[in-house]
């Protein structure tokens, strides 16, 4: 299978708003509760993304996708240089398409963003949360290079809760794709 890494824009956000449904409603399994995924889950993807493509500001988000060459969106990731947190740039999101996980394209993801970041916000630390008990996604952090920086509690709409941490790449540059 033949694809490619492209700067998507505000224009990517239907296929992100994609690969985000289809991420949660197998990664997060167990965690989200399964009514959330199944009922709610898409349209609130839909909405953060519409959303998101209205306010873009090309100068503080990108949006990178593994694309194959007949277009077919493969995973997606998306940082934001500003989230007011005072941690560095945030990884918001690294998706892959379930079936084609462990394929190189989360790897080649997560390394063409932090480039990004070095390059366009040089000398600033790049980090995300991620659910303790999404345990693939932990160990793939930490195979990344990624530094166990804190952990807290996530409190979903409907009221239940969940256990985070943060990983923090203080030289986004150096991460191998």
């Amino acid at each position: 299978m033949d694809w490619k890494i492209v700067d998507a824009g505000a224009a990517g956000w239907k296929d992100a708003a994609e690969l985000h449904t289809l991420s949660w409603k197998t990664a997060y399994r167990g965690i989200v509760s399964d009514s959330y995924l199944e009922n709610d889950c898409a349209n609130d993807r839909q909405t953060v993304w519409s959303t998101r493509a209205k306010e873009w500001d090309p100068a503080k988000i990108v949006l990178l996708i593994a694309r194959q060459d007949d277009g077919l969106a493969l995973g997606m990731s998306c940082a934001v240089t500003d989230p007011g947190t005072g941690y560095g740039v945030l990884l918001d999101n690294l998706h892959v398409r379930p079936n084609l996980k462990r394929g190189g394209i989360g790897r080649a993801l997560i390394a063409a963003t932090g480039r990004w970041v070095a390059e366009h916000v040089p000398n600033t630390p790049m980090y995300l949360t991620v659910y303790k008990d999404n345990t693939n996604a932990v160990a793939f952090y930490r195979r990344m290079g990624g530094e166990e920086a804190d952990a807290g509690i996530y409190a979903f709409k409907d009221g239940t809760s969940a256990p985070i941490l943060r990983f923090t790449w203080r030289d986004p540059a150096k991460i191998a794709g």
